[in-house]
């Protein structure tokens, strides 16, 4: 054989190898086959930078649109950890603490050492048998008074006095939040059913409404997310499942699952138009979206999170103008801050690990910078600093002799100075 001929079939070869190596490292990373998974070990030992990184897919299953119960805690392999668990005094914010354990119809009123302050109950509004763990309550806000909202979804909205008296009941299907406006109006969540063949012609449509309240808890005006929406440029968002594969046991279709509201009081109103005074943020979980609306006329002004959020909870306003809002994502979850005038992330608190709440889920900007968090579903708060550092931890206390702590619907830390209630009482 010649030495041309040779180094034909030397070069055929090596380009054989090189293509077959080309074609079989693509397999790998494109189907997850040997070695993909060990060179990714090998690279995170070696802490070797550059390698992508590996992208799931933030988009839920369009199951996530049925409707489904609550749940109302989540088996902790730490059971025995209750209260405060973390105090770093001198970073801490001063304040106290006021939050609803789900499941029990309780809220609770705490300072930063765990003490009780305050507590109420909507036990004596129901009977023992209709009053279910997996129903969803919530104690949206309590008033310097010491009155309280409360929620009971599907069934009604409360006002209760210091002592769990019902001052007013809103019988309506009333879910997730009421926020108490400037002028003492209460604007809270409810929904009703209807077949929307546009989205399913098959199954019955979950359709937000926002209603505002008096301050004495009469309806003043109802406002449709669905028609907002259907009249505005991000139409294209709402949800068409005719057609597609839903579980078999699929009555209701739920279309935006609103689970935030929040009204402007204009005292930033000068950073932008988009904060005036009467204009609205919600949270809309089920199209991954934050809108802000405008009070007068029902407009759209900003709406930011599809393809950055998923699922998410609690979006509220910072007195910056920043949004922030807990991202509650499909495995992990985090804390985003976002600036509305230039759709930019400026802050996130995303730990890899043990950071999950699948749904619900708080977050507060606190005087002092920090963030106070309220990972829900495992039934933990915390507080971290703007550098992700934990000064403050808190477990609650109601856990079940099977190991399943009680989720927390919220938790808010307030100034003792807006409460007189705790000085008038003494």
């Amino acid at each position: 054989m010649s030495k041309a001929v040779r180094s034909l079939l030397a070069a055929l070869l090596a380009l054989t190898l090189a293509v077959g190596l080309f074609a079989w490292g693509f397999a790998a990373e494109r189907y997850k086959v040997f070695p993909i998974t060990w060179i990714r070990k090998i690279r995170v030992l070696l802490g070797a930078p550059g390698w992508p990184v590996e992208i799931h897919s933030k988009s839920p299953a369009v199951a996530a649109l049925v409707s489904v119960p609550y749940l109302h805690g989540q088996f902790d392999p730490q059971a025995k950890a209750a209260g405060v668990l973390v105090n770093e005094r001198g970073r801490v914010s001063p304040g106290l603490n006021f939050f609803s354990t789900l499941g029990r119809g309780d809220a609770f009123l705490i300072d930063n050492d765990g003490r009780s302050r305050g507590r109420w109950s909507l036990d004596r509004q129901f009977e023992r048998s209709e009053l279910k763990a997996t129903d969803d309550f919530g104690f949206p806000h309590l008033f310097g008074n010491g009155d309280v909202l409360a929620y009971v979804a599907e069934k009604a909205l409360f006002k209760l006095d210091l002592n769990s008296k019902v001052i007013w009941k809103y019988e309506e299907r009333v879910h997730h939040d009421a926020f108490v406006a400037f002028d003492g109006t209460i604007w809270t969540l409810s929904h009703v059913f209807r077949r929307v063949s546009e989205i399913d012609p098959r199954y019955t449509s979950l359709l937000d409404q926002i209603d505002v309240l008096s301050p004495e808890g009469k309806r003043e005006r109802r406002i449709s997310l669905l028609e907002l929406l259907e009249n505005s440029p991000y139409a294209f968002l709402l949800p068409r499942t005719a057609g597609l594969s839903l579980p078999p046991d699929t009555t209701t279709v739920d279309v935006l699952h609103a689970n935030h509201i929040e009204v402007f009081d204009g005292s930033i109103a000068d950073k932008s138009e988009l904060y005036r005074r009467g204009n609205f943020l919600v949270s809309m979980k089920n199209i991954n979206s934050i809108a802000i609306i405008d009070g007068r006329d029902l407009r759209i002004l900003w709406l930011w999170g599809p393809t950055n959020l998923t699922l998410q909870h609690h979006s509220t306003m910072l007195s910056n103008g920043n949004v922030l809002l807990f991202d509650n994502g499909t495995k992990n979850s985090a804390v985003v801050e976002v600036d509305p005038r230039r759709n930019a992330v400026v802050w996130r608190y995303a730990p890899a690990h043990d950071f999950f709440s699948y749904i619900r889920g708080a977050c507060q900007r606190l005087p002092n910078g920090n963030t106070l968090i309220t990972l829900s579903m495992p039934g933990y708060a915390f507080e971290v600093t703007p550098d992700g550092k934990t000064v403050w931890k808190f477990a609650n206390p109601a856990v079940s002799a099977d190991g399943v702590r009680d989720s927390i619907y919220r938790m808010t830390r307030i100034s003792p100075a807006q409460l007189p209630f705790l000085t008038a009482s003494r």
